[in-house]
Formats: structure tokens, C-alpha cells, sequence
């Protein structure tokens, strides 16, 4: 079965601990976002599971065959067209040219760009297009396992929700798992099956949330309302720098994990 596991991960830049005894899974199929402030680690932690850095102590095993990546920003080659950016992927793998681009063609137009787009250079696209093309290049691989860094941060509430609304069925056609990083919970409590909490000085995972409603089934209350239940939780509360506060309706699910679980 394809997953990742973390064991034990401890990362420093010189004499500091920027990761410390980071521990967790993700399975074929699911939704994981790490929720923190910033500096806690956990872009570092996204790197380090996309070979991009390697860790100081502790082991990433990964099952997963592809590996697709969108960061903050959309990355793109300021001298390819749309077409050839979402390929780009597709070319480092020795996909016929005819192919890639035909590929990435019929891709592009899923995602929502029209005909006349695809011959653009990104200076001559929109942010929001932007970040079609970028997605469109981390799905053009068919990733097994996609690493989402903060890509939606700088958009608009409308052009956000579009974009959550086609990454959930590119994942869910395939399967895929998914690993987000994000500072918005209510973006976490949206897109993801579990969330973890993360704090900093040093990055570690302090507590998750497994979400029981399934993701095509919440309404904008329900994700309205889980997300204020879970800032009363005390390691979210601290967390974020405001004051500690509890939720008694929440179910601790295993104790004796690296970090307490609920489900919400």
C-alpha cells in the first residue's frame, strides 16, 4: 500500500532545531494539513519530504511512486508558454514532445484556461491563471503523493474555492494523497482529512483532528463552525499566540500516539 512514514525526524539549521521528533503518517487517498504559525517548520518539513533537503535525524520512508509539488508562489518559466510550463514535468520524464504538449493542452483546458491562453507566457497571465498553470504542472506528473506549499495563500475567497473544487477531483480520480502545508485553519478544516497542529521553537506536531464528514458533504456552516470549535482548543490557542481555552466535545482517540488525536 502506498504511504509515507516519518519516524523520529529531527532538523537544525546549525546549532538550532528547527524540526524536532516529527512522527507521522499519510495513506494512499488522504488529506494531511499541517496547520502552525510561521516559523514553525513546517515548509522545511515539506522540503525535507520532497527530497529537497535532508534531515539531520530521524527517516522519511515514502511508498509513493510520483511526486508532484506547488509552493506559495507559481514558479513558472518566464520564457515557456502555459503549455510548456505544465509540461515541463512531462519533458524531465522523455515524453514525446507531440505528447506532452497534447497532454498538458487537455489538462490546461480542465483546469479552466481557455484556447487562446495556452500560447501565453506567464507575464501575460493573471495571478489566478498563474496558479492554474502551476497546478497544472504538479498534476501533469499523475503524482501519487501531492505536496501543497501554501499555494492558494495570496488569491481571492472566489478564485480560492474554484481552485480547492479542482484539486479534490484531480485527487480524488486518482487517489492521490495529499500533504498541505497552511496558517489557515479553516482551509485545513475545507480540504483536509486530519489535521495536525504544529508549534514552534522547536517545529513538533502537538495535536490532530480527524474530520468525520467526508469532504463533499461539508457546507460552508459546518466548516464554519468546526473551524471556531478547534480554535478553543488549547494547543491551537497557543499555537497561534492567543490565550488557552478547551473544548469538552472533543474525543481523545489515542494517547498513546507521538501526539493526542480527536475527531471532530
Amino acid at each position: 500500500m502506498n504511504a509515507l512514514h516519518i519516524r523520529h525526524l529531527t532538523h537544525r539549521y546549525g546549532l538550532e532545531d528547527v524540526l524536532s521528533n516529527v512522527s507521522l503518517d499519510l495513506y494512499a487517498g488522504e488529506t494531511l494539513a499541517l496547520v502552525g504559525p510561521s516559523g514553525c517548520g513546517k515548509s522545511t518539513l515539506l522540503h525535507i519530504v520532497a527530497g529537497l533537503l535532508t534531515p539531520s535525524e530521524g527517516k522519511v520512508v515514502s511508498g509513493f511512486k510520483g511526486l508532484g509539488c506547488m509552493f506559495q508562489q507559481p514558479r513558472l518559466m518566464p520564457w515557456k508558454t502555459t503549455v510548456d510550463n505544465i509540461a515541463l514535468g512531462l519533458k524531465a520524464l522523455s515524453v514525446p514532445a507531440a505528447a506532452r504538449r497534447r497532454q498538458a493542452a487537455a489538462l490546461a483546458l480542465r483546469l479552466g484556461l481557455e484556447e487562446d491562453d495556452l500560447q501565453k507566457y506567464p507575464h501575460e497571465l493573471s495571478g489566478g491563471m498563474q496558479s492554474r498553470v502551476a497546478l497544472g504542472r504538479a498534476l501533469a506528473l499523475a503524482p501519487d503523493l501531492l505536496l501543497l506549499d501554501e499555494p492558494f495563500s495570496a488569491l481571492d475567497i472566489g478564485l480560492k474555492l474554484e481552485l480547492y473544487g479542482l484539486l479534490r477531483e484531480q485527487a480524488q480520480s486518482r487517489g492521490s494523497a495529499i500533504l498541505m502545508i497552511t496558517h489557515d485553519l479553516m482551509e485545513a478544516v475545507r480540504l483536509a482529512d486530519r489535521i495536525v497542529m504544529m508549534a514552534a521553537d522547536p517545529g513538533r506536531l502537538v495535536r490532530e483532528f480527524k474530520l468525520a464528514l467526508p469532504q463533499a458533504v461539508r457546507t460552508d456552516s459546518w466548516i464554519y463552525q468546526t473551524t471556531a470549535e478547534l480554535m478553543q482548543v488549547e494547543e491551537v490557542r497557543v499555537g497561534f499566540g492567543l490565550q488557552p481555552g478547551n473544548l469538552a466535545s472533543l474525543t481523545v482517540l489515542n494517547e498513546e500516539a507521538p501526539h493526542k488525536g480527536c475527531r471532530i
